[in-house]
Formats: C-alpha cells, structure tokens, sequence
C-alpha cells in the first residue's frame, strides 16, 4: 500500500501530512482458536502488525511513517531519539533513519536486561546510531536538552528533529489512527467480526490513542483497553487523553473533517497491574502468558510488551463474563527476523565504554 487508508478518507491530508510507505499492509486477522477454546472465548482474534513489514515488525513501522516523514518535510537531518538500551524505537529510528541518510542521535536509559537488548544495540550500531548513556531515566530530559544544544545546525538556525519517548506526539498517533481505517475494511470484507474489545500494550500511550481515536471517529462499538508496561509518569490515563486532544487538532487542522472531539481521562480504559514496578522488568504472568500462547498458537510474545498484555487479557477475561463478544488482541513487537542488520565485524567493544559492561 503506497497511500495511506487515512489519505483515501479525507484526501486533504495528503497535502498538509507528510508521509512515507515503509509498511506491508494490510497486516493479517487471524483467529485464535485453540487459544479461544481453552480461555471458553469463540471469538479471540489477533492482529498481526508483528509482522508490519518487509524489514521490521511492531508498531514502530506505522509510526516512523508519519514521523520520519514529517522529519523529512521539516529539512531536518538529525533527529534525537531517547529510550531504553533494548529500545524498539531507538531501533526503528536506526532502521528507517538510515535508508533515508538520517543522524540518529540516542539517548539510552538502562533497563531490566532481556534477550533482545544486546542485539537491538548492536544493530543500531551498525545502522550509525550515536550512542550516548544516561544513567536514570530521570535525567534523560536534561541529556536532550544537552544534545539539542550540542546539534544546532547553525547554518539552518534550526534544533533536531525530536523522536519522542516520554508522552508521544499527535503525530505518533496518526499511524494507528490509519490503522483502524484498515482494520475497518478487513471488518466489511468478512475477515473478522467487529470487535466489542481491543487489548493493546500501552509504552507512552501514542498506538492505543491512536486506536481509541479510530473508533469513536469510524463509529465503531469497540472498547480499547490498554496495558501499561511503563512508569506510570511515562504512560497513564491522562496521557493518553491528552494525545487523542491532540490529535483531533492536528488532524482538523491538516483539513480533516472531524467533529470537535474531546477525550477525559475518564474515557481511557488502562491496566495497571501488569507493569512489573520496573521497565522490561520480566514477571511469572508475562512468562505463563508467552509459554501458552507459544505452544498452543505458535505466536511468539516478549516478555517487556506484548506477553504482559496477553496476561492482562487473560486475567480480564476470566474477571469479566465476555464469552459471548468479539476479543481482538493487537501484537505490537517485531517478530522478523533482524539478522542481517547485524554486523558481524562488530562487537561489545566497539560501543563507547559505558555500555561495555551490558555484553558481559
């Protein structure tokens, strides 16, 4: 697909929001029998945007679409990512950011370790992304403040371009917002019913706003429920709202015909529970939710995102009396192989000292 669903909905935004096709849409609907059948669930669904693209999967691909266009459009070149040191937009950043002979500037935080963390660095080393270590979270905000300073393009009179980590943009919103339009089609072709529920894993809030805004603008009887795998001052009620707030502006002002839309707190369905206390931080539910799933739908889960959204879901469904609705779980990681962006020359040591010790 070369032209976004939200661009054949209201073409104006063809001119006013820049774009770049880096997915395979549509990504797959599929059924989850077995899973439905032991859960006593007939109706459990899954949307594949693990597998969102040729390169990489997750929703980090809709997403780069509209952002690293809209870095593109601005005439920017270098762009400040921040985010864990297993980072999945720090990599999809690295990714795109390359082909389109971006800087990526990273801001890495530590987190719990994972299996992925070391590769995912080393692949953003060997797609040029600049490596810079902060030692608590909390102090990420002055490193990009540093590194906005430290990049000014004189000759432009312009800052970087801002990839954002802690309460992402309207902008962030969009590709999921598109997403729905998607979805939607996938509905009125029969590949799915409509769904009552929508579990989705909520980082900073920008994939399940996006969802929630597609839904009440397409009409849809569809709750979203978002699972937060973050500190809850990273992603919350309140945030997510203010994004969709946001997100109505932005696209009203593109020149989309929408309503004068405004979301509450109040309107956002969020779980908490799941978190772990600490970012990436792998807990027993997370592991029981990747093993069942694995084993009986051979779909492969992660234990930072998308398994502790599956056992939210699970618990959820056990608390509720659903078993008549329509369930639809939407797995956000990547599930492609990523290889081949590996260099094999490269190693641990070849990363500034301060992450040095990660491969030890």
């Amino acid at each position: 697909m070369s032209k976004p669903e939200l661009f054949l909905a209201y073409p104006q935004l063809e001119k006013t929001i820049p774009f770049i096709p880096m997915g395979s849409y549509p990504t797959t609907v599929e059924k989850m029998t077995k899973l439905g059948e032991k859960l006593g669930y007939p109706s459990l669904w899954v949307k594949r945007d693990d597998l969102s693209s040729t390169k990489l999967g997750g929703n980090k691909v809709r997403i780069m679409e509209f952002l690293l266009a809209a870095m593109k459009a601005s005439g920017k070149t270098v762009a400040i990512s921040p985010g864990a040191l297993g980072s999945n937009q720090i990599l999809a950043s690295g990714i795109y950011g390359h082909d389109l002979g971006f800087k990526i500037v990273g801001v890495f935080f530590k987190q719990c370790p994972t299996d992925y963390m070391c590769k995912h660095m080393m692949i953003d080393k060997t797609m040029g992304v600049e490596f810079n270590h902060v030692n608590s979270p909390y102090l990420v905000p002055f490193v990009i403040l540093y590194q906005f300073l430290k990049n000014f393009d004189w000759g432009k009179m312009q800052f970087p371009f801002y990839i954002p980590t802690f309460g992402s943009s309207a902008t962030c919103a969009l590709g999921y917002f598109n997403a729905m339009f998607e979805l939607k089609k996938q509905i009125a072709a029969g590949l799915l019913p409509e769904p009552d529920y929508i579990f989705v894993t909520a980082g900073t809030g920008g994939t399940m706003a996006g969802i929630q805004l597609g839904t009440k603008v397409l009409g849809m009887k569809t709750k979203t429920v978002g699972v937060r795998i973050t500190d809850y001052v990273a992603c919350n009620e309140r945030i997510v709202a203010s994004i969709l707030n946001r997100a109505v502006k932005h696209l009203r002002k593109g020149g989309a015909a929408l309503p004068e839309l405004r979301f509450k707190k109040s309107d956002i369905s969020m779980i908490h529970e799941f978190f772990g206390g600490e970012y990436a931080k792998i807990t027993d539910e997370a592991l029981a939710a990747k093993k069942l799933v694995s084993e009986i739908e051979n779909l492969t889960l992660d234990t930072t995102y998308t398994a502790k959204t599956m056992a939210a879901m699970i618990k959820y469904l056990k608390d509720h009396d659903l078993k008549d609705k329509n369930i639809l779980f939407w797995h956000t990681y990547n599930t492609k192989d990523l290889t081949r962006f590996l260099d094999k020359n490269l190693g641990g040591k070849d990363l500034p000292q301060p992450f040095q010790c990660y491969f030890k």
